[in-house]
């Protein structure tokens, strides 16, 4: 994949988090950031691994350990490739998948599935006056 690829995919991920998200808990972005850095559904963070429907790590992140953007996102955290490397093509799709969020607006996908649920919300209580 290519880091847009992972932006992407990471954003997908981040909605389906948030969709199991309680109302309240949209309400608490720091909550919210804190939470998906550590949902293994986006980020992989806590486990090591995140899974992907698109392959394993070891083809997914082969697109993007030379992309320039990834790495200066990289080297802006100072963090070491041969030490990331040594745990292994997971370890580098984590980081990947983590430095990803930095493209991802949480406080707009939030608003957007407090929206949504309002949404159905509205939508529930006309149906059921219709039917009553």
């Amino acid at each position: 994949m290519t880091y847009d690829e992972y932006i992407a995919e990471t954003k997908e991920n981040c909605k389906s988090v948030l969709a199991d998200c309680s109302f309240g808990e949209l309400e608490d972005i720091e909550r919210l950031r804190k939470l998906l850095w550590e949902d293994d559904r986006v980020t992989g963070v806590i486990s090591g691994f995140c899974t992907s429907t698109k392959g394993n790590a070891q083809d997914l992140i082969k697109d993007v350990i030379f992309d320039d953007r990834f790495l200066e996102d990289f080297n802006k955290h100072e963090l070491n490739m041969q030490s990331v490397m040594a745990y292994g093509p997971e370890a580098i799709d984590v980081v990947i998948r983590c430095l990803s969020l930095k493209y991802i607006s949480i406080v707009e996908l939030a608003e957007k599935e407090r929206v949504k649920r309002s949404q159905k919300d509205k939508e529930a209580r006309r149906y059921s006056a219709v039917r009553i």
